[in-house]
Parts: C-alpha cells; sequence; structure tokens
C-alpha cells in the first residue's frame, strides 16, 4: 500500500512538472554584466563585459536556479545560473505594447507628422536664361535672351498620396541695354503648383512640379517708358530633394512658357508693336526645405 501511495505521489508530480514545462516559453531578461554564461555544444565559458537582454526557460520550473539562454533564431545556446537573471516583466507592463522582434522602417525625412495638417514650406532660388527675342519690335533691339534671377517661396499641403498641392509666389529680375536704354524687366507671379512623387527613400525624394500662376505684375522699365503687361505662366520642373547636415535642400529644373499681352506703354509706337506674344524660360534651381503643421 505504501509502496503504491510513493508511486501514485511520484505519477502526480510528473504529469504536473510536465504539464508546467509544456506552457511555458522563452521570456525576457536582462543578463547582469559579469554573467558567465556556458555553451552548450563545448561546454565553454564567456563571460558578459556589458548587460543585455536576453530570452531565457528555466530547466526546473519549480527550482529555477538553471535557465537556458537562447539566441536570435529561437534556439538554446547557452546555459547560465539565475544569479546573472534580472527579471524585467514588472517594467515590460508598463512599456507600450509593442512587437520588439518586429523590423520597423526609420521614419520619414520628408513628412512633417501631426494627425491635422501637414506642410513643408521651400525658398528656391533659380537661374533662368529667358528668351526676349518676341520683344525687339517693342523695345527696337536685337536681343535673343538673357539670365536673370528668380525667387521662389512654395507651401505644399502634404497629403500622403502620391500628389501633394499648394501655392507658389515668384519675383522675377532682368536687365539688358541696348543703343538707346538699359531696361528691367520685373515679374510678381502666384498661383497653384502640384508635386508629384516619383521617388522617395530615407534621405532623398525626386518630385515632377506642375504649376500656373497669373502675373499682377509684369513690367518693363527704362528710364524713359514703362511697358505694363498681362500674362499667364505655366511651370513644369524636376526636382530632388536631400538630406543633409543643415536640413533638407534640392536641386531642380524648370521650364516656363509664359504668355504675355501688352496692356499699357507710354510709347508712340503702340499701333506697330505685337499686341500678344510668348515667351520660354529655363534654368536651374537650388532650395531649402522646413517642414511645419497645424
Amino acid at each position: 500500500m505504501k509502496y503504491f501511495l510513493n508511486l501514485l505521489t511520484i505519477s502526480i508530480l510528473f504529469v504536473s512538472y510536465k504539464s508546467l514545462s509544456e506552457d511555458l516559453k522563452p521570456y525576457t531578461v536582462f543578463l547582469k554584466p559579469g554573467t558567465v554564461l556556458t555553451s552548450l555544444s563545448d561546454k565553454s565559458d564567456v563571460i558578459l563585459e556589458k548587460g543585455l537582454f536576453a530570452k531565457v526557460l528555466e530547466l526546473d520550473p519549480r527550482v529555477r536556479d538553471l535557465f537556458y539562454v537562447f539566441d536570435k533564431d529561437g534556439l538554446a545556446k547557452y546555459q547560465t545560473t539565475s544569479l546573472g537573471i534580472e527579471e524585467i516583466a514588472g517594467d515590460t507592463r508598463l512599456l507600450p505594447d509593442i512587437n520588439a522582434e518586429k523590423i520597423y522602417p526609420p521614419k520619414s525625412v520628408f513628412n512633417a507628422q501631426n494627425a491635422m495638417a501637414e506642410f513643408d514650406s521651400q525658398f528656391n532660388i533659380h537661374i533662368d536664361n529667358i528668351q526676349l527675342s518676341n520683344l525687339n519690335d517693342i523695345y527696337n533691339d536685337q536681343i535673343q535672351n538673357v539670365m536673370s534671377a528668380r525667387y521662389e517661396l512654395r507651401t505644399l499641403y502634404i497629403t500622403h498620396l502620391p500628389v501633394n498641392f499648394g501655392l507658389s509666389l515668384n519675383y522675377q529680375s532682368a536687365y539688358w541695354k541696348n543703343d538707346s536704354e538699359q531696361v528691367k524687366i520685373s515679374i510678381l507671379s502666384f498661383g497653384p503648383h502640384f508635386q508629384y512623387k516619383l521617388k522617395e527613400s530615407n534621405d532623398f525624394k525626386l518630385n515632377l512640379l506642375a504649376g500656373a500662376e497669373v502675373a499682377p505684375i509684369y513690367q518693363g522699365r527704362s528710364s524713359h517708358f514703362i511697358d505694363e503687361y498681362s500674362a499667364s505662366l505655366f511651370d513644369f520642373g524636376l526636382e530632388g530633394q536631400w538630406q543633409s547636415p543643415i536640413g533638407i535642400v534640392s536641386l531642380g529644373t524648370h521650364l516656363r512658357h509664359h504668355e504675355v499681352a501688352l496692356s499699357k506703354t507710354d510709347r508712340t509706337n503702340t499701333t506697330v508693336v505685337p499686341k500678344e506674344f510668348s515667351l520660354n524660360s529655363y534654368g536651374l534651381s537650388i532650395g531649402y526645405k522646413i517642414e511645419w503643421d497645424l
């Protein structure tokens, strides 16, 4: 009878231990500096110089004095004692429910993060070549083209789609001198612009740009005359953006088409000047962008 009771007790303990062992899964602990890890393959010892987090599992869940240490592939590779283990279960319950095994992509440097509205603003300096041959009859000149500087301030609403949209404000001026006068062309224009994302990585972005603008100021001025024009401008461009030590910088190229009509002049030969004509300009740009939100 006594033998039977002992056998029954051992059987119950064995079943309980087996059930408990099957329910246990490796869990994360902190291995203290100086912890000795014994390799399961060759019994060699490794002493940790720095503490680290690792997954472990007790050899005997009732005693909890020896532990298997698992590698990143989930295989038991080492054995250690409880002296080097610091439980962190209570600490991890305070942390967000994030899968520590998942690799998350780096946050993009090109988009501000806000649930309401996200924008980017960019200041560009353009060096444009303007083809002015259609102005020769007005200014009694033989000029073909002239280099000019254009300054652009552009703000776009970030949609998280391939297309962003917003407004662009431009000021451009050009000078040339003929035999009788020095002429300055001044252009102030604004209008909607669209940006289509061609390519994006962690620190580089390539965009197509398109826009249409009206010019409240499109003026030719010399020491003797003032010529005012009404104009619509159409802009097409390709622009790359990079993350740099000073922020996000850009390089681009643009083509602008000007539809122009002479609206007012104090010249005496207004009957012979062309009333409507078109100009084209093209060039390179460099810019700096900031991101903000509301």
